[in-house]
């Protein structure tokens, strides 16, 4: 095979590998993806829709799933099979030891668990409500099952000794839940969503409905994880209804979306670009770009997502279109690795060329020296000599050398004639 071939072997073999390494090693993120919400008239849901507008703009369609909430969205996404990409959930649903293979990108705000009850309920008390223990025995929604709002509650039930079960305690959506507390159906509903929400401004305006304070609500983060106590001025929530009527404490988990660790790392970018100008408004929970954020979060925080919250977009996602900037970073990712497996081949490259240059002019010079063995032997047929030389002569002309080898070629032209004159001198004196 000629160098010809070579390169041209060798050019065709380094395509072929950046090809397979830019179909196996760093795949293009993918043209659809699903994110599991919750029930159709929730936050999560919205949420759900306002991210799928956003990322329809780079070209990605978006399935938003509506689901029971947390408990099934932990359970949709740990199954590949199932095929969901993202899903939002409520921080302590889950753990990383009950699901190695999941990672938190972000959490994106706060939503408290709100207690609601209806004031006229609890005159009897003589004063409002602070714990658990004085709401037990009234009728109450603790939400769906599968619902963060239900699993949340459970577990501040298992805390205080108190069983979730029981014909006083319902299992209601959040609509049903308040449409049952306005009408005096039943005295307390607990639900977890965040004070933006439109069922909450329902609540909020409501001159019945009182929120209850926490007086306990910095216990209970000592042994629960992924929660967070927050303090609610009087009248920030509502001014014309004075609502709260009081300062209050409220346990607050926190919103965050979850992935498998498989994610693709142009995908994480985009979730958290789309995050944080949605989401980084101030409001009575959190200041101004307090969200997205890497804390309270259920898993290990996604590697790429910690690099975009700390640093920002990388430098070709600020300045390239969205699709160009992927291509760009792929076939860095592809090529740099690649170079640093090339540069000290194509150095070697050369001196394997001289060496086979080398090769060839030694082979000759190996028949050539036989043949100078045999004339100072004296005893050599003359004819077959002269054939013998004529074909290394020949042999040496066709051979392909660059110019620097030319000296090589013609001096052993120059060897192959002095044995040629040596058989004239030898028949002329013989």
């Amino acid at each position: 095979m000629n160098l010809t071939k070579y390169i041209a072997t060798a050019v065709i073999a380094v395509i072929l590998m950046i090809v397979l390494a830019l179909h196996y090693l760093v795949p293009a993120p993918p043209r659809k993806i699903v994110i599991a919400t919750g029930g159709k008239t929730g936050q999560y849901y919205r949420l759900g829709n306002l991210y799928k507008a956003e990322f329809e703009k780079y070209g990605i369609q978006v399935e938003v799933l509506s689901t029971k909430g947390s408990v099934e969205n932990l359970e949709l996404i740990n199954d590949s099979s199932k095929k969901v990409d993202i899903a939002l959930i409520q921080s302590g649903t889950g753990s990383a030891k009950q699901y190695p293979q999941l990672e938190s990108l972000a959490g994106v705000f706060f939503e408290p668990l709100w207690v609601v009850y209806r004031e006229d309920s609890f005159k009897s008390l003589g004063r409002p409500p602070e714990k658990i223990g004085e709401i037990v025995k009234k009728k109450m929604s603790i939400g769906i099952q599968g619902s963060g709002t239900r699993n949340l509650v459970e577990k501040i039930f298992s805390l205080e000794n108190i069983t979730p079960e029981g014909p006083n305690i319902l299992g209601l959506n959040t609509d049903d839940s308040l449409k049952k507390l306005q009408s005096g159906d039943i005295d307390v509903m607990f639900i977890c969503v965040n004070d933006r929400a439109e069922i909450m401004q329902k609540i909020f305006s409501d001159p019945h409905l009182k929120i209850m304070s926490l007086a306990k609500a910095y216990g209970y983060p000592i042994k629960m994880n992924g929660l967070t106590v927050v303090n609610v001025k009087r009248s920030t929530l509502n001014i014309l209804n004075d609502s709260p009527d009081r300062d209050i404490l409220l346990l607050a988990p926190t919103a965050e979306i979850v992935a498998r660790n498989d994610i693709h790392p142009a995908i994480v970018s985009l979730v958290i670009d789309i995050s944080q100008e949605l989401l980084s408004k101030p409001d009575v929970l959190s200041e101004e770009k307090h969200f997205p954020n890497p804390n309270h979060l259920s898993f290990t925080n996604n590697e790429d997502s910690q690099k975009v919250m700390r640093e920002g977009p990388s430098f070709l996602h600020r300045y390239l279109p969205f699709w160009f900037a992927v291509w760009v970073d792929r076939i860095l990712r592809v090529a740099i690795p690649l170079l640093a497996i090339l540069i000290p081949v194509v150095n070697f490259v050369p001196g394997i060329i001289a060496y086979r240059v080398k090769l060839k002019f030694a082979v000759i010079y190996k028949e050539l020296k036989s043949i100078e063995g045999i004339i100072r032997s004296g005893q050599f047929d003359e004819v077959k000599i002269d054939q013998q030389l004529r074909i290394l002569q020949e042999r040496t002309l066709g051979l392909r050398v660059s110019q620097l080898n030319n000296k090589d070629l013609y001096d052993l032209l120059g060897h192959i004639g002095e044995c040629r004159e040596r058989i004239q001198t030898l028949r002329t004196t013989g």
